[in-house]
């Protein structure tokens, strides 16, 4: 049975967000918390399920030093011209935003599958980063976690993928088969994933941009 539980922080403003941990030893909880607006921080809300990022320093909160941060996106909109589309003009600006919420940032590295709508979202913030981006099978995942845990650990890696390679991904690092597909109208989907092992991990999802 999935707990929730109610902390209050007394600050300006609060508003809702969720909170997911999932392990391979114990069924999901949900923590509900409060989300506050301080002098540095400002999250406006969407809905109860989700909260907004609109300030660089919001995602530098979920990192921790003795984990793998992997922070995972699906392509932004694309032009649907051909079987290999490029970004629109939407999708260009929704790149320019992820290269912004993740300005604060410590990247590590970058990952895309090889494809011009992927490749093109993680542009920005492979060049703000100077860090060069790293193709990846999005169809042989656990050997990808598990290199990637390895090479990078305790350190922060961006991965953009697809509206079903992504849920994937995120069930291979959470250790269960908890999500499905994205709906092919969304693109502004950004989880926040604090990975201790493969299977047992901490899942924020978050929405950026407009």
């Amino acid at each position: 049975m999935k707990k929730i539980f109610f902390v209050p922080l007394l600050f300006l403003t609060t508003l809702a967000f969720s909170y997911t941990f999932f392990s391979c030893e114990k069924s999901s909880e949900i923590v509900t918390n409060t989300v506050i607006e301080t002098d540095t921080l400002y999250i406006t809300q969407q809905d109860t399920a989700f909260i907004i990022v609109t300030d660089t320093l919001t995602l530098t909160t979920f990192l921790q030093d003795t984990a793998t941060t992997f922070l995972l996106v699906r392509h932004a909109e694309t032009d649907g011209m051909g079987s290999n589309p490029n970004l629109s003009a939407a999708g260009q600006a929704r790149a320019e935003e992820l290269r912004r919420v993740l300005a604060n940032v410590p990247l590590d590295a970058v990952f895309s599958t090889n494809f011009n709508r992927t490749m093109q979202t993680a542009q920005p913030t492979a060049e703000d980063k100077s860090l060069a981006i790293t193709a990846y099978d999005p169809f042989n995942l656990s050997p990808f976690v598990e290199a990637t845990l390895a090479g990078y650990h305790a350190g922060a890696v961006l991965v953009v993928g697809h509206s079903n390679t992504t849920p994937s991904l995120l069930n291979v690092l959470v250790g269960a088969n908890t999500y499905s597909n994205l709906p092919e109208t969304e693109y502004d989907n950004l989880f926040v994933v604090t990975v201790f092992e493969k299977g047992r991990a901490e899942v924020v999802h978050l929405k950026y941009g407009r």
